[in-house]
């Protein structure tokens, strides 16, 4: 049955924090007004403030859905992959996304993060939040791949797993300008042959820390 006119849409708040999203994605936290949220979701304001006080809690709530699913994403994908497959797939889904239409969006952490810090120290929190559960899924990976003797050994792991990130980083950002995702390929194929295990540098680092 449908509703009848005039009568507010049942709130579902998912959808409403996706709707949010969207919204605070496009045009940033402080251009987004609660008019905006309301016109977009087709909700009375009414009903989105029976679980939000204010435009505040309802960004901080879809930028805190947004980075939880992006976490929960990489350790399923990574889950039941070799290392170097995870590492591979992880470069391969940023480049997807950076060279997709909508990449032109960028990362909504990134944008939190450049709005708003310094300054906000809650959202300075999610985003430190969402970075390092980044490199720690990616030194996992590496850690990994070090102990089956995948990836390189004379190198930390958290030292690769930090300048992996920050590539990735830099990927969405690049994004904005839909680049040829051929180019961001051979740069993930770069990355990947720099971590790979190098049999005479590693033979070489085991050398000299047995000899010390």
């Amino acid at each position: 049955m449908k509703p009848a006119p005039g009568r507010p849409r049942e709130f579902d708040p998912e959808e409403f924090l996706n709707t949010a999203l969207e919204c605070f994605w496009q045009k940033g936290y402080r251009a987004t007004s609660m008019s905006d949220l309301m016109k977009a979701s087709g909700l009375a304001s009414a009903s989105i403030y029976k679980l939000y006080p204010d435009k505040r809690a309802i960004y901080l709530a879809a930028l805190q859905q947004y980075m939880d699913e992006g976490v929960s994403r990489g350790i399923k994908r990574d889950a039941d992959l070799s290392p170097e497959a995870a590492l591979r797939e992880t470069l391969e889904f940023a480049a997807l996304l950076s060279s997709a239409p909508g990449g032109e969006k960028g990362c909504f952490t990134i944008a939190a993060a450049s709005e708003l810090l310094p300054g906000d120290e809650q959202v300075k929190d999610k985003v430190v939040y969402k970075f390092h559960s980044i490199i720690n899924q990616l030194e996992k990976i590496l850690i990994k791949g070090q102990a089956q003797q995948v990836f390189r050994m004379d190198e930390e792991a958290r030292v690769m797993a930090m300048s992996i990130f920050m590539m990735l980083e830099g990927m969405r950002v690049y994004g904005k300008i839909q680049p040829d995702i051929a180019d961001l390929r051979k740069s993930n194929e770069f990355i990947v042959r720099s971590v790979l295990l190098n049999r005479s540098a590693d033979d070489k680092a085991l050398s000299i820390k047995v000899s010390t």
